[in-house]
């Protein structure tokens, strides 16, 4: 197994080494971790890329709920930039998403809970906003964040309030609320290897995924229609259970007078 794809939890001294190697001290595991300079090598998937006879039994492989609270690193690159690392910190419905330098200084942070708005953290501009996706924190527009984690980690994007049905063309349809995709899935194992945008505007934006080990995208692309995109190599996929996230920042609204 690729060690890079592994998905064993990592031990405490293992956690913490990886927070130092960026230079974020602290005693929870703050998002905005090292991304190593690995390939992923060996973890992509060798089964042939076909269309499923039965969607069915890849929903009930791939909607299943989670296992445990992921933690997930990549090295992230975008339309107007490289060398960047991206972080997501989940606890149950919660989760952190930070972005950061190549040497380990966080420019932004997104902070979700459950179905609420999110809140993206510019951390350079030092204020916050109220965010939908990953827009603010990638630069492109795309599924809401709690559903984008679930994909990332090998499952359906879509949680317990969205509508998944299959096709008989053998995608499926996931229908949230104010956005809808289709999801091209393949056997042996069972995964995602494209999700696009149902939208009244044409295309929409869509993710490829590929370099699976299992069931878990190693590369992850997301293309808007516009051209913007962003580009995410996973480093490491970890799984916890009940920990604690780390507070978000107390920052001014962005564009508010100072008091």
């Amino acid at each position: 197994m690729c060690a890079l794809c592994s998905t064993a939890p990592m031990m405490n001294s293992e956690r913490h080494s990886v927070v130092a190697a960026i230079g974020l001290r602290a005693a929870t595991w703050i998002m905005a971790p090292s991304l190593l300079a690995f390939g992923l090598v060996g973890c992509q998937s060798t089964a042939p890329v076909t269309v499923p006879v039965d969607p069915e039994a890849a929903i009930e492989r791939l909607n299943r709920p989670l296992t445990g609270d992921p933690a997930v690193l990549y090295r992230l690159r975008v339309s107007s930039s490289g060398g960047l690392r991206m972080s997501v910190l989940t606890s149950g419905e919660a989760g952190r998403l930070t972005v950061s330098e190549p040497f380990g200084a966080a420019v932004s942070l997104t902070s979700w809970s459950g179905s609420q708005q999110p809140t993206f953290f510019d951390l350079r501009k030092g204020c916050q906003i109220q965010a939908t996706d990953l827009e603010q924190a990638l630069g492109v527009a795309a599924m809401p964040l709690p559903q984008a984690v679930r994909l990332f980690v090998g499952r359906l994007p879509a949680t317990e309030d969205d509508w998944v049905a299959p096709r008989e063309d053998g995608r499926i349809l996931v229908e949230g609320l104010r956005w809808a995709a289709l999801v091209t899935v393949v056997a042996d194992p069972w995964r995602a290897v494209l999700v696009e945008e149902i939208s009244a505007r044409g295309r929409g934006w869509r993710f490829e995924l590929s370099d699976h080990h299992l069931s878990v995208p190693g590369f992850v692309r997301v293309e808007n229609a516009d051209g913007r995109w962003a580009e995410l190599d996973l480093v490491r996929l970890e799984w916890s259970e009940g920990g604690e996230l780390p507070p978000p920042p107390n920052l001014p609204l962005c564009g508010a007078e100072p008091e």
